[in-house]
């Protein structure tokens, strides 16, 4: 059974759901979902997970149950922000250091939460994550195209049926029946908007500071077929930022661990039960 707490933050009331096992008996693991998305995102591998994890899945603020103070102020840099402080809390209710899955903007933020509280973290799986994408004139032009209010309403819905793939797909349908609440509210429409719009922010670069986390262990799994955040434009990065990391390349699109949750469990498995048992 699932348990939230609430972190208070200058964003926002956070909200983050505590499922599996206690904190005082097993390792932790914090799940940081995409944009848009809640922490249901995560649900077709949080029962399993439970069973040897402390599972914290946040909601980012003004998604979920999370509230929002200022939509212009939710950035993907921000998200880095937030996740130090809901780490800083879980350590106050018995969690140790954390292995973090981040989706997407997720995996921005696991990088800079591993970066600004190192004693936090054992470890990352980045999943499709933003960062390492090129950074020129057509991809900039797109993010602010994207963040127009007349184009993010069509293209919430639009960009969700791509990425996620089949709607008979049982594990992915919840996930675009809630994108498809987003053009309808305004405040999650912001949110969504501004998260796009601050991609163009040159901290986004992550192979700008390569190597990225040397002394962390990192694993990568990327869904081949997904049509976002394509695995060819970010290879390169990837390579550079994080060379000695193992990549997992999955016959996904953007959530492999909802359309493909025993694919996605078999990638990370292994690199999980490592991190389970280093930097204590």
């Amino acid at each position: 059974m699932s348990t939230p707490i609430t972190v208070t933050t200058r964003y926002g009331e956070v909200v983050v759901d505590l499922n599996g096992r206690s904190p005082g008996d097993a390792p932790g693991l914090l799940l940081l979902h995409a944009n848009p998305g809640d922490h249901r995102d995560f649900d077709q591998i949080v029962p399993r997970l439970g069973e040897t994890w402390a599972v914290a899945a946040i909601d980012w603020p003004g998604y979920g149950a999370s509230t929002v103070v200022d939509p212009d102020a939710i950035t993907v840099d921000a998200l880095g922000d937030v996740a130090v402080q809901v780490s800083k809390t879980l350590a106050q209710r018995g969690f140790g250091s954390l292995t973090v899955i981040g989706n997407s903007v997720g995996g921005y933020a696991a990088v800079r939460l591993a970066e600004r509280a190192p004693d936090l973290v054992r470890g990352l799986v980045l999943v499709q994550s933003a960062g390492f994408a090129p950074r020129n004139l057509l991809t900039r032009a797109m993010f602010h195209l994207i963040a127009r209010p007349a184009v993010a309403r069509r293209f919430v819905v639009a960009n969700a049926r791509l990425y996620l793939g089949s709607l008979r797909n049982e594990g992915v349908r919840p996930l675009f029946e809630r994108a498809r609440e987003i053009p309808g509210d305004p405040v999650r429409l912001a949110v969504y908007r501004r998260l796009w719009r601050s991609l163009d922010d040159p901290r986004v670069d992550l192979p700008a500071a390569s190597p990225l986390l040397p002394d962390l262990p990192v694993q990568v799994v990327w869904g081949r077929n997904d049509p976002t955040n394509p695995w060819l434009v970010n290879r390169r990065g990837i390579a550079r930022a994080l060379p000695e990391s193992p990549v997992a390349l999955l016959a996904t699109r953007h959530e492999p661990f909802a359309e493909a949750p025993d694919l996605f469990l078999d990638a990370v498995r292994e690199f999980l039960t490592t991190c389970a048992g280093v930097r204590q």
